[in-house]
């Protein structure tokens, strides 16, 4: 009796061994602030759009086995499968999306780990003035700070005559945009146009025309004025 239940056990820890396997997702990204994150948890109002590399850190598989990803969005439609040990991930639809990486053994999945990104809807601003008089405020015409999860973007800016001065494609880029010149030569100030074509994560798309208020001399007028009073 004891010899049989010797077997017994034996027999059920060789059939754990070879059925689990160890997992230790991990997403890695860059923030807004262009630092590096390494996590294992979800990713929460992240803006669009979003790389991310996914690392199985799959240990203990037995021969036979395999990595399986599953990317999931039912809301966008998204059903992707992947086969690699780790993969990458753009990430340009708002709403959220499960990353989940399974270890398959004879067709049965013997280990899983999931990791939601949730990426916000789309908001895109555009200033009506800006002041590029080189005091290190406001010197350049851009979309505003506000902006998240834009994935398409093109913006222009004419002047009364219908004459474009200048565009840019890239709205997060802090050194992008408007600095009030024209072949290199500064430009009257005065009433400009600015026309944003853009599209967000969600599928919002922008249209937007608004006149643009170029005043160099912005803040040496609010001085005077709070001087007067």
């Amino acid at each position: 009796m004891n010899v049989r239940k010797i077997i017994v056990f034996l027999t059920a820890m060789l059939l754990s061994l070879t059925a689990r396997a160890t997992l230790n997702l991990q997403a890695i990204y860059t923030d807004k602030q262009g630092t590096e994150v390494r996590t294992g948890g979800n990713i929460e109002n992240a803006e669009a759009p979003l790389h991310v590399r996914f690392e199985s850190n799959a240990t203990d598989l037995e021969a036979g086995a395999s990595i399986e990803w599953h990317i999931r969005n039912e809301a966008a439609n998204i059903s992707l499968t992947r086969y690699e040990q780790d993969i990458e991930f753009d990430f340009t639809v708002s709403g959220t999306t499960v990353v989940t990486v399974q270890v398959m053994m004879d067709g049965e999945t013997v280990e899983t780990a999931s990791i939601s990104v949730g990426i916000v809807e789309s908001v895109l601003q555009m200033p009506n003035a800006f002041s590029p008089n080189n005091d290190g405020w406001n010197d350049k015409y851009q979309a505003k700070s506000t902006s998240k999860s834009i994935v398409e973007f093109h913006a222009y800016i004419f002047n009364r005559w219908g004459q474009k001065l200048y565009d840019w494609t890239n709205w997060s880029d802090k050194e992008a945009g408007w600095d009030g010149t024209y072949n290199g030569r500064p430009v009257k100030d005065g009433v400009y146009y600015v026309y944003v074509k853009a599209r967000g994560a969600d599928g919002t798309v922008y249209n937007i025309r608004r006149d643009v208020n170029l005043i160099r001399n912005y803040n040496n007028t609010e001085e005077s004025t709070t001087n007067g009073q």
